[in-house]
């Protein structure tokens, strides 16, 4: 049955799909409604932005003008705690395609379908793709509901373009867990090694942004097309979700081929 696969992913994987997607719209609705405090009043913003201490400024790639709309949101929502959230609705789902099953000793069930190894992986990055899309989706329509209401002056190609973004480091990093579960078929292992290359690209970005050494580096990080071009001010960047789609797709293409030549043993 076509996209059996993705439909049983779907099916299973409901109740995790709501609660990512409700939690994420929840946060960005409460952390993006806080701007009411500090629209128009750049003094307190700027007095806020001053109590941050240069470190944690600096891990989070600079703190924008919080009396404006996009600087708000990209400071707030957008630098970390929103990509944060996608990734780990990511992980969730990549390691269910082969580490999960493989470590409760069903992956010879999986794999007796008649279907083959590169189809049944590939259903399950279009179920990943589905997951995430709904997550950004919400992050969109949440933005949008607090631009109207608060008049934050983002618009809709500023939201649009972020959450693009936001959608596409999210489907990098799941089919990069894709690929190391392919490699090691163990979730401990796929979640350690995911973790620690998010938050180096991650680090590469921001401490990138500070330090000149490091600044010709940021473009082998994701997250350098994610928001390195400013998305919420200027809009679409076509070249910037373009390297990120390259990058989800070689990710994508490597778990195929681990996957195909991997020895299941359960």
């Amino acid at each position: 049955m076509p996209y059996h696969v993705t439909r049983k992913a779907w099916t299973d994987g409901r109740r995790a799909l709501i609660g990512w997607t409700l939690g994420t719209a929840f946060f960005v609705f409460v952390y993006a409604s806080s701007f009411s405090g500090f629209k128009d009043d750049r003094k307190q913003a700027a007095d806020v932005a001053d109590r941050v201490p240069s470190g944690v400024g600096d891990f989070m790639g600079g703190i924008g003008d919080l009396s404006t709309g996009a600087g708000y949101l990209q400071t707030v929502v957008f630098q970390f705690f929103a990509p944060l959230l996608i990734i780990g609705c990511a992980l969730v789902w990549a390691t269910s395609a082969i580490a999960g099953p493989e470590e409760s000793g069903h992956a010879d069930v999986l794999l007796s379908l008649p279907i083959s190894r590169r189809r049944y992986l590939l259903e399950w990055v279009a179920a990943l793709v589905g997951a995430l899309s709904l997550v950004a989706l919400a992050v969109w329509l949440t933005v949008l509901a607090n631009d109207a209401a608060l008049d934050m002056g983002v618009g809709v190609a500023g939201t649009t373009a972020v959450s693009l973004g936001l959608l596409g480091v999210g489907l990098f990093f799941g089919a990069f867990a894709l690929a190391v579960s392919a490699f090691t078929g163990r979730r401990a292992t796929t979640l350690a090694v995911t973790g620690t290359v998010a938050l180096a690209t991650y680090l590469l970005y921001t401490l990138g942004r500070e330090y000149a050494a490091i600044e010709p580096l940021r473009w082998l990080s994701p997250f350098h097309y994610y928001l390195g071009g400013s998305p919420l001010q200027d809009g679409l960047h076509p070249g910037h979700l373009l390297a990120l789609a390259l990058m989800s797709g070689a990710a994508v293409g490597i778990a195929v081929l681990a996957f195909e030549r991997r020895d299941i043993r359960t």
